[in-house]
């Protein structure tokens, strides 16, 4: 039997705890700071594991972690899109859970503690859920195809999903409903089409096919294979040709979504219970011995974290006790590297030139990418153009043996960063808002974003951002806007038509993706580069050879 200090822990996960045995005390809290110590002592209770899961609606941050002699486990549930200070929180615990396998390489990056995928769960339909208990029969069912989820300008992609389902299919599209309303919904309804901001494994999919629901969801990695028997429990699609043809199937024939559907709550019950996921933290958590933390470090990053936060938008952060907080703080190259970013996009100049002045003529944090690019792009930034080639130079010269290239200008300059960043794997910040006109980057990305800015009519830039944001899923509508801008400038480059047409098609613009590809077939004929283009498709698109063949198209 263990002793369990669960923080914000969902309740079917506390019961699964308490049914397995265990002591078990709980806290749920939307305080913004608590004191964990504190709340020990209240409850009198020393526990063999801390578990503290991340809070969707607030933000929690525990303090006195590093005063708690037990194993201190964090979970993350959005890793997705709170990457920028979920890897600096979780530094303060000894291990870290993620609901997302293909963000663990991520994470390792940027966080000091052992990493473990625990994915999310489906739930038992009953009183956990708000619901009657058991399935309704297929045939019995009143809607054939539910969405629940926000449609809005800020999310292009789903827009555009939502669009060709209502135009194809009889969508049922709700908003704003309560959990106990959802699963009452999802009960009612025969298949649920998914979608995934980022390429994440969401709470829709384990939602859905705990209610028995034919499930159709994007092919985000292969952890999706690991958890459901594509094909058996679930059907995935790339593309909005494979979701069509997938969706017509069900269509002719509904007993294949019906039997879909049941296999997907079988496959929930056998292994996406909350006792499958507190099997699986036990065992990660009993291969953990507790690290010593000092108080002191600990401190250190909750001011990084709150510094993050504030630069992503938090209003909760007070920038004047971030600053004073990080001046009190023990010398070191990423205190200054906040300081300088912060000093730079608050105009701040003499405080930025106090810090940057200090790393002249010394190598401490030559070879640190963000130190280095925050003080030469804040030194332009500050109209020291000098100081900009400087940093720039002292960076490149270390970690390259050939002939640096040298900045012409400030827009090149951040071309240079953001060729830097990428080739070091800091390529993006998802989730984080990023003002082009006054905010130091942090990533790749936000570099080229700037450029652009700066440079709209540089093709360079956008072919940089293309290249950098291809295979990302999310990107694509932002590849739409980059590659639509580069086929006016190169209207006969037949690599350019195809990728605007496979773009389109992965994010649901049917009628423009088939038209574009049409288009890039007869550029590559006439550039003697069909064979190529063929290869291209069957890669990357096959379900647009099926079409061709039954409509003889182009």
């Amino acid at each position: 039997m263990k002793k369990l200090f669960l923080i914000n822990c969902r309740k079917p996960m506390v019961d699964a705890f308490k049914d397995a045995g265990h002591d078990v005390r709980c806290l749920y809290t939307t305080e913004r700071e608590v004191n964990v110590l504190y709340e020990l002592e209240k409850l009198e209770f020393s526990p063999d594991i801390l578990l503290q899961q991340e809070s969707l609606g607030c933000r929690v941050f525990l303090n006195g972690l590093a005063s708690i002699d037990c194993v201190r486990l964090f979970w993350s549930v959005d890793t997705h899109m709170n990457m920028h200070w979920h890897g600096l929180y979780g530094s303060m615990f000894d291990g870290v859970l993620t609901t997302q396998k293909k963000y663990i390489s991520s994470l390792e990056k940027v966080c000091t503690a052992k990493i473990c995928w625990v994915p999310w769960m489906g739930c038992r339909l009953g009183p956990e859920t708000g619901t009657d208990q058991g399935l309704i029969p297929y045939t019995k069912r009143k809607h054939d195809l539910t969405f629940v989820g926000r449609v809005s300008s800020q999310r292009p992609s789903r827009k555009l999903f939502v669009d060709f389902l209502r135009a194809n299919y009889n969508l049922n599209l709700v908003n704003g409903l309560n959990y106990s309303e959802m699963m009452s919904l999802y009960k009612q309804t025969k298949i649920v089409p998914n979608e995934a901001i980022f390429g994440e494994v969401n709470f829709r999919l384990f939602e859905a096919c705990s209610c028995g629901c034919a499930v159709v969801t994007p092919f985000v990695d292969d952890e999706l294979g690991e958890l459901f028997e594509i094909g058996k429990d679930i059907a995935v699609y790339n593309d909005v040709l494979e979701l069509k043809d997938i969706l017509d199937r069900f269509r002719g024939n509904p007993m294949l979504a019906a039997e879909m559907g049941l296999a997907a709550y079988e496959r929930v019950l056998r292994e996406h219970m909350p006792a499958n996921r507190v099997n699986s933290i036990l065992d990660f958590a009993q291969h953990l011995t507790p690290r010593i933390i000092d108080e002191s470090d600990n401190n250190f990053l909750y001011i990084q974290i709150q510094a993050a936060l504030a630069s992503a938008g938090d209003t909760d952060v007070s920038w004047k006790e971030v600053i004073i907080s990080l001046m009190r703080s023990n010398p070191s190259v990423s205190k200054d590297t906040t300081l300088l970013r912060i000093f730079a996009n608050g105009n701040m100049t003499s405080e930025f030139l106090k810090i940057a002045q200090t790393y002249i003529g010394n190598a401490v944090g030559v070879d640190d990418a963000l130190l280095n690019m925050t003080a030469s792009i804040g030194s332009s930034k500050m109209g020291d153009w000098d100081l900009a080639r400087y940093f720039w130079l002292r960076y490149i010269t270390k970690i390259q043996s050939n002939s640096p290239e040298t900045p012409r200008d400030h827009v090149h300059l951040l071309m240079l960063w953001g060729r830097e960043l990428s080739k070091i794997g800091i390529s993006m910040m998802r989730g984080v808002a990023f003002n082009e006109d006054k905010d130091i980057p942090t990533c790749a990305s936000q570099c080229l974003f700037s450029a652009l800015r700066l440079d709209p009519q540089n093709l360079e830039i956008y072919k940089r951002l293309d290249a950098l944001f291809t295979g990302i899923a999310g990107a694509e509508s932002m590849r739409l806007a980059f590659l639509s801008h580069l086929s006016l400038h190169y209207p006969d480059d037949w690599r350019l038509s195809t990728e605007l047409g496979i773009v389109s098609l992965k994010i649901f613009r049917l009628s423009e993706g088939l038209t574009e590809l049409c288009h890039s077939e007869k550029k590559a004929i006439a550039a003697g580069r069909q064979r190529f283009w063929w290869r291209k498709i069957e890669s990357e698109i096959k379900a647009y050879l099926k079409i061709v063949k039954l409509n003889n198209m182009c």
